[in-house]
């Protein structure tokens, strides 16, 4: 179940066709996001003087910025082949991910992000385990489909995990900017 064997009438169909407009729409979507990231970072960080609190946010913003450029360019080498040419674009992108976010880790250390006491710390290390974990699970599921590229359930998972990049980048965006400390004022109080 899931796979589509060599002499299947399916095969004329990939699974993957079936996103065609589901790509076109990540890539667009992705590069929107990023230019809006782009903008909103300058923007928060003009009105803020404290230059940790601008490394904090600069930081988050890089891990956003990661999950948007791999959604984009996974969705969009996507639109140009098969299988092989999915998971070969996924496996890129999840090694480009785990090497920066190792980078982005110790930055966030050193610029606070994680220290006892700041109020976001929780958030903080469940957005660094979400980028570590989600870029494994992108590797490995991305070797799996170079070995099994006819397999219709590694396929859609690696769809499924450009979905995710798109709720983590959205979810740092959405800190990034402050937002809900600019609505609650009393979070800020802490």
């Amino acid at each position: 179940m899931g796979r589509i064997l060599p002499d299947d009438s399916r095969k004329m169909a990939p699974l993957l066709g079936h996103y065609e407009m589901f790509f076109a729409t990540s890539a667009g979507a992705s590069a929107a996001i990023l230019g809006l990231l782009v903008v909103a970072v300058s923007v928060v960080n003009a009105d803020d003087t404290d230059a940790s609190t601008r490394e904090r946010r600069t930081v988050l913003a890089g891990s956003a910025f990661l999950a948007l450029v791999d959604a984009f360019f996974v969705s969009l080498v996507a639109l140009t082949g098969g299988a092989a040419v999915f998971a070969v674009s996924n496996l890129v992108m999840a090694m480009v991910g785990l090497l920066a976010t190792s980078r982005l880790i110790p930055r966030a250390k050193r610029a606070g992000n994680f220290s006892r006491g700041f109020p976001t710390r929780r958030l903080n290390l469940t957005f660094a385990v979400i980028s570590v974990g989600g870029f494994s699970i992108q590797l490995g599921l991305a070797i799996a489909l170079l070995v099994d590229s006819q397999n219709t359930a590694l396929q859609r998972a690696l769809v499924l995990v450009v979905v995710g990049l798109f709720a983590s980048a959205l979810g740092r965006a959405w800190e990034v900017t402050g937002i809900r400390q600019r609505l609650s004022p009393e979070l800020t109080d802490r």
